[in-house]
């Protein structure tokens, strides 16, 4: 036991389970729940021998490895047995099954998002885990997860929102001249290529083309201006309803890097984003999941790397609407660059926000029970400054109209 002497309370250390864990960002999530909650963790994925070297990376004593394979029920209900959250770090194709086998065990759960479809499936599950007596936080990394935040901590300063607009980009202090390695799966990269995006529009969600609703917007330096269009996200699935207060608009969009985008759309276009299985040498693969392999070895690779490139990760979130029956608008912007000293990357922003959320589920700072976006369960100042401990700045600007006449 921990004893807490700050409000005397006696609080047990937190298990959790991490599913995907040998990834990129789960084995980041791993470090966070050790270094930060002293949090007795399972580290779990397919391969054993990549999540042995997470718990050889993190901490030994706190890390237990197992191999599962999230699609076995039995499997899945024997490793949520001794563990107060599950933490879904793994393909979004897995969250209903994950998230279906934690609320069965009345295991509380996080994932890092439905890629919007899958959310709107997710959410109809909320009287399931209500009647469980757990909450199921969906999409709770850096975008979905700190951008629907930082949306509900906007309306929370305007008496009225007609728009929330969310941007997010990447890259590096040097020119690129080579593509980078998504900070998040090559399988969702892929889909966000070659799906439709959902938005809300006067209401109503609705369906646009790919790649579509090219705009400019100003990010912090050295991006600054980029570029950015409509790509498939969670946040519209989830946050005029969840926000409300006439909440009339709601889009997501990426300013790809130049290289990277070039990148991706020739993987998308060559078919790589296909799951239909080719025979090649006798060996069945699909090109979706030969890329997916080729992708996690690369990232396990890369822990052994010892060469640093300044990276950062930029998101911002506006959010228009009245105050005092003026126009109003207030902005997030989020900042994250990697560490030198520990060479953790600046996709720390999409592993952290789950780790916080985990400790809060755990400790019962998060009371509300069902299947929820962070917008509804998660009190946006304590989260931000949980952030800005891990060196993940949110920046607020308020911007409020005044008038000297009538």
């Amino acid at each position: 036991m921990i004893y807490d002497e700050k409000d005397g309370r006696v609080v047990l250390n937190m298990k959790a389970l991490v599913i995907g864990a040998s990834g990129q960002i789960g084995a980041m999530t791993v470090k966070d729940l050790v270094d930060s909650y002293k949090a007795d963790v399972v580290a779990a994925d397919l391969d054993l021998d990549k999540v042995k070297q997470v718990a050889k990376a993190t901490n030994p004593n706190r890390v237990t490895p197992v191999k599962l394979d999230a699609t076995d029920g039995k499997a899945m209900a024997k490793a949520l047995k001794r563990v107060d959250v599950v933490l879904n770090s793994a393909w979004y194709e897995l969250n209903m099954s994950i998230m279906n086998a934690a609320i069965k065990a009345g295991v509380h759960y996080t994932d890092l998002g439905g890629f919007y479809d899958g959310t709107l499936k997710q959410l109809k599950l909320t009287k399931k885990a209500e009647d469980a007596g757990v909450t199921c936080v969906l999409g709770i990394g850096s975008t979905p997860g700190i951008t629907n935040v930082c949306g509900a901590a906007g309306a929370n300063k305007l008496d009225s929102v007609d728009s929330i607009s969310i941007y997010c980009t990447w890259g590096t202090k040097q020119k690129a001249t080579k593509a980078g390695m998504p900070a998040y799966s090559i399988r969702t990269v892929l889909d966000e290529m070659t799906q439709k995006p959902g938005i809300v529009d006067k209401g109503r969600k609705i369906r646009v083309p790919i790649m579509s609703g090219e705009t400019s917007v100003v990010m912090p330096e050295p991006s600054g201006k980029v570029t950015a269009h409509y790509i498939k996200h969670s946040e519209p699935a989830t946050m005029a309803d969840f926000i409300g207060k006439g909440t009339k608009h709601v889009s997501f969009r990426i300013g790809f890097p130049d290289v990277d985008l070039a990148t991706f759309k020739t993987l998308a276009e060559l078919g790589f984003s296909s799951e239909k299985e080719l025979n090649v040498g006798g060996c069945k693969c699909s090109p979706k999941d030969y890329i997916t392999a080729m992708y996690t070895d690369a990232v396990s690779s890369a822990r052994h790397s010892k060469e640093i490139v300044d990276e950062y990760d930029y998101l911002r979130t506006d959010v228009t609407g009245k105050k005092d029956r003026l126009p109003a608008r207030c902005t997030f912007f989020v900042s994250t660059w990697n560490d030198r000293k520990t060479g953790l990357s600046s996709a720390r922003d999409t592993a952290v926000p789950p780790s916080i959320t985990a400790n809060w589920l755990a400790d019962g700072k998060i009371d509300k029970r069902g299947v929820l976006p962070p917008e509804a369960c998660i009190d946006p100042e304590p989260f931000f400054k949980e952030l800005g401990k891990r060196k993940i700045m949110v920046d607020e600007q308020l911007q409020v109209s005044s008038k000297y006449y009538r």
